[in-house]
């Protein structure tokens, strides 16, 4: 009998997982003005997804969070909705409106326009639905720290909270950081909280915060975890030099120095991150000999297991690299990619570096392999025409 009532229980909830999803948010067609009237006749608030059409977990809350019927059935109820690409039309105002800096933006407002509550990022049904309810308690909602930071901001409590809510969409917080630990004695520092500021806030080296830790590192090591100390200052250290490599005109003296205080350290894993930041000081300085070089004296140490990576050094040294000893090294890297993940983009590149070898039958197979895949995976034809006209260039080959 038990076995029974099982196997029913197990067939309803098959049934019910293929067939209960049909409904779906259904968002306004209308000018956000539009919007507006209505949310305002109904006395709801305006849910908006704010994306943009190459955004990646947009299209992934679209297709399995958007559609889902708990959700569809909340939102219809609760709100009037509205897709607005962040990119086009007036979509273009509203992200200067509502400083929409990262997508998928969630945003809750008024009929008036005014903004009650946001967040940023995917998420589940369960966190979609508990976002939404959100909104029905003003002390909760993003609107309720902007009203009362004047008030607050003195308060470090507030602070956190408040820091917390404006990088959970994307806005920049380093004022409200910097006044956070304004008001912290360098004593308490050292607290549970006070390092989980630190952890998630604090990024450059040139920080009193940061100062303080490299200061009273065998404090924070017997405090905290030893590891997670170290990852911190690795990360700082990480986050800092890749500035300096980006900035413009380059400091060369500066970015020096840096790198010896992070060497006298004798931090862990000090030699990957100078050889990532070097990397990438070489190529934005289109110095393609010393890239090749850092390449082959560190890829094999710490990208084996990385497709990407592999893949993406291989395609520079394709475009940029004429040595053919550097070029052989190449070509192993892009077969390993391939070994990992024997996708489109991994064997184009293969296909690549073997031609400019000169491999033109190893180039013609791995070529029609890499057209193959892009067929199989319903890749449109000009996402791989590249490659057809490699197979081009390859047969020209003596």
């Amino acid at each position: 009998m038990l076995k029974s009532v099982y196997c029913f229980g197990l067939l309803s909830l098959i049934s019910i997982t293929n067939f209960a999803q049909n409904r779906s948010i259904k968002f306004e067609p209308s000018s956000f003005k539009e919007i507006k009237e209505k949310a305002l006749k109904e006395n709801k608030l305006i849910f908006i997804d704010a994306f943009t059409t190459w955004c990646g977990p947009c299209k992934q809350m679209a297709k399995n969070i958007f559609t889902n019927d708990t959700v569809a059935d909340y939102y219809n109820k609760n709100f009037v909705n509205a897709k607005i690409d962040m990119e086009k039309g007036e979509g273009i105002e509203l992200a200067k409106q509502y400083d929409v800096r990262c997508y998928p933006n969630l945003l809750f407002v008024d009929g008036n326009g005014n903004l009650v509550h946001r967040i940023a990022g995917s998420m589940s049904v369960k966190e979609f639905v508990a976002l939404a309810e959100v909104t029905k308690i003003p002390e909760k909602c993003f609107s309720n720290f902007t009203k009362n930071y004047e008030a607050n901001k003195m308060n470090s409590d507030f602070l956190s909270s408040y820091i917390e809510a404006r990088e959970n969409t994307c806005i920049e917080s380093e004022n409200l950081i910097n006044d956070y630990f304004s008001l912290q004695q360098r004593k308490d520092l050292i607290t549970k909280k006070n390092w989980a500021m630190i952890k998630s806030y604090v990024n450059s080296v040139e920080s009193k915060e940061f100062d303080y830790v490299i200061t009273n590192k065998d404090q924070f090591e017997k405090a905290f975890d030893s590891r997670e100390v170290n990852d911190k200052i690795e990360q700082v250290y990480a986050h800092s030099l890749m500035s300096l490599v980006k900035e413009s005109p380059f400091d060369e003296s500066k970015y020096k120095n840096l790198k010896e205080k992070m060497s006298s350290l004798g931090l862990p894993n000090t030699k990957f991150i100078l050889f990532e930041t070097d990397l990438a000081l070489a190529e934005k300085n289109a110095d393609w000999t010393s890239y090749a070089q850092l390449a082959i004296d560190n890829v094999e140490m710490f990208y084996l297991e990385d497709a990407n990576i592999l893949n993406a050094i291989s395609w520079n040294f394709y475009e940029k690299v004429e040595n053919k000893n550097a070029l052989s090294k190449a070509e192993e890297w892009a077969m390993r990619a391939c070994e990992i993940e024997s996708s489109y983009a991994n064997l184009d590149t293969y296909a690549s570096v073997l031609y400019k070898l000169g491999k033109k039958q190893q180039a013609t197979d791995i070529a029609n392999k890499a057209i193959n895949t892009a067929k199989k995976d319903k890749l449109m034809a000009s996402d791989y025409q590249g490659t057809i006209d490699l197979l081009k260039k390859i047969k020209e080959l003596k």
